[in-house]
């Protein structure tokens, strides 16, 4: 079975970097003076080349093969990856991140589906702005020699690409692949438990919270459990138990000043907020607007709630500045522009005008699976057909609420 396993290895190895570089099979086969069904051979794993022909075949491709680079201790080094995003620990994540590109020729070597697994976790993870399709094409030529946990990480890894670009259903369907490959991991029920709050599913989302936060605790994860218990502050606003959920988030607050999180305390900031304006307590909502570090005030939602906060307090010359400056600027969220638009035509008393643009951000929320956004919209509209009679647009509203 090991001899198997290794042939097969080597010979998707050897396919892929030849595929990689473009370089037809008859070339290769020319060059090493064999037939092309004996190169066929070899990367089907029907055959195990000799280092020797290994040599030759990578040679011919450019590439010069590290025989002596330990396969498992790259695995190690994928599973240690993950086990520091888990716990949010960014500086030993990438610290090993860089240890493995540093690593002599490891493309071209044994581990070399992994190497390229820990370029797509890098990619996503700290979302940096590269084509992953290049290593997802090569890691899917590989993938059936990676262990079962390699491969619940693999597709956890696309479940997050997913929901960064928030194809909601695609990230589900890989979560769903992540958990069958033995994936009972933190991260993916904690992917889980994010997707469902958003799209508004609140009792499997309680669910995700709840088992999520069971693991965090047996495993350590500190940081982690705070986000987790983020996640169960929005949702307890979600469904309207505001006092419990400012209770929890001040709670958080205070752990996040002591932690020195910025990241953190803009997330649980920017959900105090929030919760501010659906309950129109105009005054903490300008406190906590205030105390959001200036790196994050360029956020659209917080300069929304900005405009919002000015209208409801009725400072509506300033509301206006803030709505101008916002349009100026505003360029690639239909939602936003929408919303903002909407606000104006309230200042101008153009209600109708008003309705029609609320709607469409409504539409576009549901469309991007953003429940938070779709209520939140449903509020401002909820008032408007109130005060213009139009009831059955307002039974709509309290049908989708009670969902």
């Amino acid at each position: 079975m090991q001899e198997k396993f290794s042939r097969i290895l080597i010979g998707n190895v050897l396919k892929s970097i030849r595929t990689e570089k473009k370089i037809p099979i008859k070339k290769v086969a020319q060059n090493m003076d064999v037939s092309e069904a004996t190169i066929s051979q070899f990367e089907t794993g029907k055959n195990r080349p000799t280092n020797e022909k290994i040599a030759l075949f990578t040679e011919i491709c450019g590439q010069t093969f590290n025989f002596d680079l330990d396969r498992n201790l790259i695995i190690d080094r994928v599973y240690d990856i993950y086990d520091f995003y888990t716990d949010l620990k960014k500086e030993e994540l990438n610290e090993t991140i860089k240890i493995v590109k540093d690593t002599h020729n490891i493309a071209c070597s044994y581990a070399r589906f992994e190497y390229y697994l820990i370029l797509y976790m890098d990619a996503i993870i700290n979302q940096k702005e590269v084509d992953t399709a290049l290593y997802k094409g090569i890691i899917e030529l590989g993938k059936n020699n990676f262990s079962v946990r390699e491969l619940s990480i693999y597709y956890d890894i696309m479940a997050l690409e997913k929901i960064y670009s928030n194809e909601i259903k695609e990230a589900l369907g890989y979560l769903d692949k992540a958990l069958s490959n033995k994936g009972n991991h933190l991260m993916i029920n904690y992917h889980y438990c994010s997707i469902y709050l958003d799209l508004g599913y609140f009792n499997l989302a309680q669910q995700y919270i709840h088992k999520s936060l069971k693991m965090a605790v047996q495993q350590l994860s500190f940081d982690r459990l705070y986000y987790l218990l983020l996640n169960q502050g929005v949702l307890y606003m979600y469904t309207c138990r505001h006092d419990e959920a400012n209770e929890l988030f001040l709670k958080l607050l205070n752990e996040s000043i002591k932690r020195q999180n910025e990241i953190m305390k803009y997330c649980i900031l920017s959900n105090l907020v929030f919760t501010s304006l659906i309950q129109k307590d105009i005054k903490s909502g300008f406190d906590y607007l205030n105390r959001i570090d200036e790196q994050f005030t360029d956020d659209l939602d917080l300069r929304m709630y900005k405009c919002l906060l000015y209208y409801f307090d009725h400072e509506y010359t300033k509301s206006k500045e803030c709505i101008a400056s916002f349009l100026r600027d505003v360029k690639n969220s239909k939602y936003h522009e929408n919303f903002i638009r909407a606000l104006k035509y309230m200042m101008d008393n153009k209600p109708m005008k008003a309705i029609a643009n609320f709607e469409t951000c409504y539409q576009i929320a549901l469309k991007n699976g953003q429940y938070d956004r779709a209520i939140f919209v449903l509020k401002q509209l909820n008032e408007l057909y109130l005060d213009h009679g139009l009831q059955n647009k307002l039974k709509k509203v309290k049908e989708f609420e009670r969902m």
